[in-house]
């Protein structure tokens, strides 16, 4: 009489895959496994009280979503390689930092990788059913359990999440002071052009005088704005709501939306981040031991939404025999001096490195870039809106002028 049995095995191409086989025992199902060229990693007899055509899910701490953004992975992978190196095995030091964070979230994240190891699963295995950990992070552990150099990879790892954290750093850091005076220009414009006019263009129109025609042009906003207060109040909030919604939305696809690309000044050093990304974390796991095309396919999703159609094409030529350093400069993806380094990684058999001194060349143009835009930015920035709110401020005050003279 055979049995039903759940089993999960990892493929010849390194995938999960979930199968149920029907056998006269476990011992058969999972030969029958090897024979395909599969690694059984778990093998569970099908209960009886299962639902037809599904399987059972193993039993795990319940993780709401979320959990992994509450956990620096970069520290955790450095403190993880750490004690590895010390001697401790992965289920030893995966507990000892677990019982090191507070109860909470990431403890109960921990808990939960550490649960899977104890069932016998294997570490990038215990990762991704975590579901929280970066899909990098977990091709990296893949690779070096092939080669049994953990420790190594989660450093690698460790110094790539730390070169791109200081990457960003230096770019928001920029970001921050112009934004801010973006913003408090902005509001003192909306006040003075939806309280102050207002409230002044029904004074002057009480005295009758004559004014410039800048003046008036002004005064007619705010005889407008006055009488039409509910329906500015209204486009004001449902403007603030947009904002607000562009905002979350940029927040959500990690700001790779195709109009921050168009931004004439914005969207080429955005493109130049993630290109940076994309040849870091390629060098990355090409010298953790993972092929070329598939080692491409996992850093798609630093890139843009256009870059990221780009790069699929690329890794299509790649597979069909074609070198990468064409593959990427045909996908606009590479220039010249890039393309041109590619070339001869190629022949010397130095890709991963070479990968790496492409992604050290994009960021430090990156930072040239940033600093002299900010030196050239915020200056501009202050001007303009020194003038806007100059301007605002001198065409209220010359009906005043005017009428002070008329007095004399």
């Amino acid at each position: 009489m055979s049995t039903s049995f759940n089993l999960v095995a990892r493929t010849a191409q390194g995938t999960l895959t979930s199968l149920r086989i029907n056998a006269a025992d476990a011992a058969t199902a999972i030969e029958l496994l090897r024979e395909r060229g599969m690694q059984v990693l778990r093998c569970d007899a099908r209960s009886g009280d299962e639902r037809s055509g599904e399987l059972q899910s193993p039993k795990r701490p319940s993780l709401r979503r979320g959990l992994a953004k509450k956990l620096d992975i970069s520290l955790f992978a450095q403190e993880l390689a750490s004690l590895v190196t010390a001697g401790l095995s992965i289920l030893e030091a995966l507990n000892t930092l677990a019982e090191k964070e507070a109860v909470g979230p990431r403890r109960t994240l921990l808990k939960a990788v550490v649960h899977s190891i104890s069932e016998g699963l294997a570490l990038s295995i215990a990762l991704e059913r975590a579901g929280e950990f970066p899909p990098l992070l977990i091709a990296t552990v893949t690779a070096s359990e092939q080669t049994g150099d953990i420790a190594t990879a989660l450093l690698r790892y460790s110094e790539y999440q730390q070169s791109l954290q200081t990457l960003r750093d230096k770019v928001i850091g920029a970001a921050i002071y112009p934004m801010l005076l973006l913003g408090v220009g902005t509001v003192v414009v909306f006040f003075l052009l939806g309280v102050v006019v207002p409230k002044f263009a029904v004074l002057i129109a009480s005295s009758r005088t004559e004014l410039p025609w800048s003046s008036r042009l002004l005064m007619s906003w705010g005889q407008f704005a006055s009488g039409h207060a509910q329906y500015l109040l209204g486009f004001a909030a449902a403007a603030i709501a947009a904002v607000v919604m562009a905002w979350r939305t940029a927040v959500s696809t990690g700001f790779k939306s195709g109009w921050i690309e168009r931004l004439s000044f914005v969207g080429p050093l955005a493109r130049q981040f993630r290109h940076a990304q994309l040849y870091r974390s390629t060098g990355m796991l090409l010298r953790g031991g993972i092929a070329a095309p598939r080692a491409l396919q996992l850093s798609a999703s630093l890139l843009g939404v256009e870059d990221q159609r780009r790069l699929q094409q690329a890794i299509a030529l790649v597979q069909e025999g074609k070198d990468i350093s064409s593959a990427l400069k045909g996908a606009q993806l590479a220039d010249p001096i890039a393309s041109s380094m590619l070339a001869v990684a190629q022949r010397t058999g130095s890709l991963s490195e070479v990968l790496e001194r492409i992604a050290m060349f994009y960021e430090a143009r990156l930072r040239r870039s940033i600093d002299v835009g900010s030196r050239l930015f915020e200056p501009i920035l202050m001007i303009f809106i020194g003038l806007v709110i100059g301007a605002i401020v001198v065409l209220m005050y010359l009906p005043i002028f005017d009428l002070a003279s008329s007095l004399q």
